[in-house]
């Protein structure tokens, strides 16, 4: 147990927090600073800026914004970047050796901009712009803030807003962090591991692109010329079902189109959903959580998760998964689609999905699948499907409907065989990313 004794002063009169965890975590950064002998220092000591990011507007062509999807712990991922309206307010362009902090996140992560991105960068809100000064490196810092250590400090305080689930994190509370500055040879060589599983993870992204590519070039090959149809369409009372939403029946439309291919075959006829059951776990068992932010769009695998009691989570935590499983995303705005490989397997936890996916086990090459899951013709589907006027969700009575493109069987073979080698090289990346980290949390737990 964890006590922390204040006053009504201590309060504050302006943002009185009255969540005990904040006094916890500031009583924790007071002690750290304050100890004899101690090597740490106020971040906004070491930094020569901290800046918040910006809200703009959405454009079809702009400036690139790096979002908090692209922010994962010591790596930038710059594919998909959404395109903003510069000229509406006041942005600050990111610059080479930043490093951006993800303020409202879960868990907090950061990452180094490194030489090569645009000219003309810009963040979200949910991002923190850091400009360090010269005697510290990017890549150290960075690697900080994604230590187990660090983390438990910014969860005590972090607040959850009205408007977010996510907790959040005031400019303020950042500026005074401890951050432990080590001597230069050994922030080099956390910078040297830093770009060796930078190096490892182009890499891997060269190769699934590669593969991806591929597979959806030898579907387009055997569906062309298919289009959902205009919004404007002719329905008889007699084709009315349960559903009389427009963007429904266009997707009928579209499906009677596709099933013309020989290529295109019913979800039906090859997978079956998983159990939503949580038979045969109690309440204080822990298991290995796994939602959406979980899961990299580009590497279809879940590269995230953590280990909690089944009673600390949520009710929408409610399916059972296994290797070798395909998650579907079928609820909100997400396009996630991952295969759970056999490193996932390793976890003594039973593994435990959020509602937000619908997990499907298909009865052969499940990566292949999982790519063709993410090709345009199904996800224009899955939106002509998907109900709801204020979240999108997919039933699974009509996701019984949903027309897959298949392969032939040397070809699915051979994929799978490419898609397991690229996915072993992505997991050969995050060992690095983990090392790296498990080195900079051994300074700093090690550091006085």
């Amino acid at each position: 147990m964890r006590v922390a004794t204040l006053s009504r002063n201590d309060l504050g009169r302006r943002h009185v927090r009255l969540d005990p965890a904040y006094y916890l975590g500031r009583e924790l950064v007071r002690s750290t600073m304050s100890s004899e002998g101690s090597r740490h220092v106020s971040l906004e000591d070491i930094v020569e800026s901290i800046h918040d990011g910006a809200r703009l507007p959405s454009a079809a062509s702009g400036i690139p914004m790096l979002r908090l999807n692209n922010v994962r712990p010591c790596e930038l991922d710059v594919s998909g970047m959404a395109h903003v309206d510069g000229t509406a307010a006041k942005w600050i362009n990111v610059q080479e050796n930043d490093v951006l902090f993800t303020r409202a996140a879960q868990p907090f992560r950061a990452a180094a901009v490194q030489s090569g991105m645009p000219a003309e960068l810009a963040v979200s809100s949910e991002l923190t712009v850091i400009r360090p000064r010269p005697a510290v490196l990017p890549e150290y810092l960075a690697a900080v803030f994604c230590t187990p250590t660090l983390n438990r400090i910014l969860r005590d305080l972090a607040y959850r807003g009205g408007s977010s689930a996510l907790p959040r994190l005031r400019l303020s509370d950042i500026a005074r962090l401890p951050i432990p500055l080590p001597p230069r040879s050994l922030q080099e060589s956390l910078g040297l591991q830093y770009q060796q599983a930078v190096d490892l993870t182009a890499s891997a992204r060269a190769e699934f692109n590669a593969v991806v590519t591929a597979i959806h070039t030898e579907i387009d090959h055997r569906v062309h010329g298919v289009k959902p149809p205009s919004n404007a369409i002719k329905v008889l009372r007699s084709q009315l079902a349960g559903r009389w939403d427009v963007p429904f029946n266009r997707g009928r439309v579209f499906r009677h189109s596709l099933s013309a291919a020989s290529a295109m075959r019913s979800l039906l006829q090859l997978a079956k959903p998983a159990s939503t059951s949580l038979r045969g776990l109690t309440d204080d068992e822990e298991v290995f959580a796994v939602r959406a932010d979980d899961v990299n769009e580009s590497t279809f695998l879940v590269e995230g998760g953590e280990v909690r009691p089944l009673s600390d989570l949520s009710s929408r935590m409610r399916q059972q998964l296994e290797v070798g499983d395909v998650l579907l995303c079928t609820t909100g705005s997400g396009d996630q689609v991952a295969y759970l490989d056999e490193e996932l397997g390793r976890e003594e936890q039973p593994l435990l999905g959020s509602a937000t996916f619908t997990a499907l086990r298909f009865h052969e090459t499940p990566r292949v699948f999982a790519v063709a899951l993410a090709h345009p013709l199904v996800r224009t589907q899955l939106r002509l499907l998907s109900s709801g006027s204020v979240q999108r969700f997919v039933n699974k009575r009509d996701l019984d409907e949903l027309l897959v493109p298949v392969l032939g069987q040397v070809w699915r073979e051979d994929f799978e065989t490419r898609l397991t080698r690229a996915m072993q090289r992505r997991r050969e990346a995050l060992l690095a990313r983990t090392a790296l980290i498990e080195a900079a949390d051994d300074y700093l737990r090690e550091a006085p």
